[in-house]
């Protein structure tokens, strides 16, 4: 298991794909069957080196990134009338599944 540090280490400096314990998509399995399977997330890295986003595996949805704390990041959106909504994600919530280096 890795140390929250090097978890918000990575989060913050590097595209990766992670999952969040709790978070899952409702989807067809490798067998053809569906059920809920842990949603894969990503790190999203623009100009520069510090992580500005996360969203889902296929860009569908996303949030941007308000600050990186010492136990977790914390996340806002817009919705279509201009309401902002936040969340937070614990660091020892995330799996890292890869890091994607340019």
């Amino acid at each position: 298991m890795k140390l929250l540090k090097d978890i918000r280490k990575i989060l913050e400096t590097q595209e990766t794909k992670f999952t969040v314990k709790g978070i899952t998509s409702f989807e067809r399995t490798d067998t053809g069957d569906y059920c809920n399977v842990p949603k894969v997330l990503r790190t999203n890295i623009y100009d520069g080196s510090i992580t500005e986003s996360i969203s889902d595996e296929h860009y569908r949805s996303s949030m941007n990134i308000s600050k990186f704390g010492p136990s977790s990041v914390t996340l806002y959106t817009y919705n279509l009338f201009g309401g902002k909504s936040k969340s937070r994600i614990k660091y020892e919530d995330v799996t890292i599944l890869n890091t994607e280096r340019s």
